[in-house]
């Protein structure tokens, strides 16, 4: 039962539980009260005449009078018994009424306060009123989106002081011995410091522009797009890039593609992230860029035949700062955020993303951009 029909009827019953309260009340004091009055009448016109030595019979006028004003005052105070004792009834019934919709509501504001207070687990219990059930829920959503934030806040927090101690420790130390004069000024610890200070720079930038995606921030320039001349382009770059590992870069890729719905920038840093993450864990062997045709879905694969991750690493593999242990000692230049970054990218212009991997055997990163244009136009092959 919803709340206006709930009030609705509320105020029905009070009005008839008085008016039916009243007019009952009222007949049965007055049905029994007025003929046991009346009795009680003749008795005394009777009793009266039989001592003034008269045969029983009143002055019909007299009585009629007499049984006029009694009945006038039965009835006045009927009348204000049966509203003294209604208004009792239906007072006690509206407080009754009126506490089963005022606590839920209480409720909400019990919990509200809870939670207003840091207390991030309590919630809103159910009710019975569909509307204010409806709220509760709501508010739960809310709570539970918080606290989620809280929760991301208080991680992100941690993360941060985790990942920025390295390099400040390291900048600290060399400071404190270049201040000390325990060893002298090179050229090799001017380059550890510039290193430490730019990943530390990486870190920030890629936190505020995590932040900027997140927060629905970041611009986007969302167009269609010739995919393969960026792909193509993307890939050259790494070629032309010196690793220090013997793994090589393929690209299998038609070149008559149909256009995407994508941002260039943010199309291009998605290949960077996933190419560069694929070359970094693969210290021999192949990374391929494999691009398809699926439905109304571009289709992107970065395949490597790297070091892989494990089966209970894999759904961590998106989350901020997170490292498998089997790849810390291949990387310490990454912000660690990159995936995430690359994740939120992928979303935000309307795509999928996700990954298939074995331990040992390398790793797949696949994500999708939407096609633009009509079917038509998508069947012609637009490149």
């Amino acid at each position: 039962m919803n709340l206006h029909l709930r009030l609705w009827l509320t105020n029905l019953l009070v009005l008839v539980v008085g008016l039916v309260g009243a007019a009952t009340i009222g007949h049965g004091y007055k049905s029994k009260q007025f003929p046991k009055q009346v009795s009680r009448l003749e008795s005394r016109y009777q009793s009266k005449e039989s001592s003034e030595g008269k045969a029983p019979n009143p002055d019909i006028q007299t009585f009629s009078l007499d049984a006029i004003a009694l009945f006038d005052r039965i009835n006045d105070r009927g009348t204000a018994f049966a509203l003294g004792a209604t208004l009792i009834g239906v007072s006690g019934l509206s407080l009754g009424l009126t506490h089963s919709i005022l606590r839920p509501l209480r409720q909400i504001d019990q919990a509200a306060k809870r939670f207003n207070s840091g207390d991030m687990a309590a919630r809103v219990p159910p009710s019975n009123i569909p509307e204010i059930h409806q709220l509760g829920l709501t508010l739960n959503s809310v709570a539970n989106h918080l606290q989620g934030l809280e929760e991301r806040r208080q991680q992100l927090v941690g993360d941060l002081a985790h990942e920025l101690g390295t390099p400040l420790t390291i900048i600290q130390a060399y400071v404190e011995m270049l201040e000390s004069g325990v060893i002298p000024i090179s050229s090799d610890i001017w380059k550890e410091l510039l290193e430490e200070t730019a990943r530390m720079s990486r870190l920030l930038e890629d936190l505020v522009t995590l932040s900027k995606i997140e927060s629905g921030g970041m611009p986007l320039r969302l167009q269609a797009v010739s995919p393969y001349p960026l792909i193509r382009r993307v890939v050259r770059i790494f070629k032309a890039r010196k690793w220090q590992n013997n793994c090589t870069l393929e690209l299998d890729c038609p070149a008559e593609l149909p256009q995407v719905f994508a941002d260039p920038d943010r199309f291009r840093r998605i290949l960077n992230n996933l190419i560069s993450n694929a070359l970094t864990y693969t210290p021999e062997g192949t990374v391929t860029v494999q691009v398809q045709v699926i439905d109304d879905d571009l289709w992107i694969a970065v395949k490597d035949t790297g070091i892989g991750i494990s089966k209970a690493d894999l759904p961590h593999v998106f989350e901020r700062f997170w490292r498998s242990k089997d790849s810390r000692h291949l990387r310490h230049d990454g912000s660690g955020i990159g995936l995430a970054i690359t994740k939120r990218l992928v979303e935000v212009m309307g795509g999928m993303i996700e990954v298939s991997s074995e331990l040992g055997e390398g790793s797949t990163f696949r994500f999708s951009l939407p096609l633009a244009g009509s079917k038509s136009e998508r069947a012609k092959g637009v490149g």
